[in-house]
Formats: structure tokens, sequence, C-alpha cells
């Protein structure tokens, strides 16, 4: 745990709660809280993509197989042709 003047931005965000107690917001808290809630989607989508280079930078990259669909039809005896 880190000393409260010592954290980051992301783990300020995170930490923060956000709660509607009661009546109809303003155009100004609805703005703020569109804000904050922004900022921390950005921050955890950074964390999410930095976390995925680090690890795909240790990690071969491994492709898939493409998924091959049976023909639509087979006729009987084909086996044999």
């Amino acid at each position: 745990m880190t000393a409260p003047g010592n954290e980051t931005p992301a783990a300020a965000l995170t930490s923060a709660s956000v709660r509607v107690a009661k009546g109809s917001p303003t155009a100004e808290e609805v703005a703020a809280l569109a804000v904050l809630l922004t900022a921390r989607l950005r921050l955890a989508n950074e964390a999410r993509e930095n976390e995925a280079r680090e690890r795909d930078s240790s990690v071969p990259q491994v492709r898939a197989l493409r998924h091959r669909r049976p023909a639509p039809f087979t006729p009987p005896g084909a086996w044999a042709s």
C-alpha cells in the first residue's frame, strides 16, 4: 500500500467512489461525472494494453488456425471417386 500522497493517478481514480445520493444533478455535476468515468476507463484500458504488450513481448505470437467448414453437400459415394 502506498502513502496517500504517493499514489499514481490510476490508483487515485480507482480508489475514488462515486455516489448519487438524492435529487437531480446539475449539468456541471453530470459533466464532472462523465469526465471522471472517462478518465477511469481510459486508464484501465491503458493498463490492460500495457499488460498485454508486456505479455506479448515475452511469449512468441501463435496464430489460430482458421475453422474450415465441411462442404455443404457431399454426394453419396464421393469417397470412391
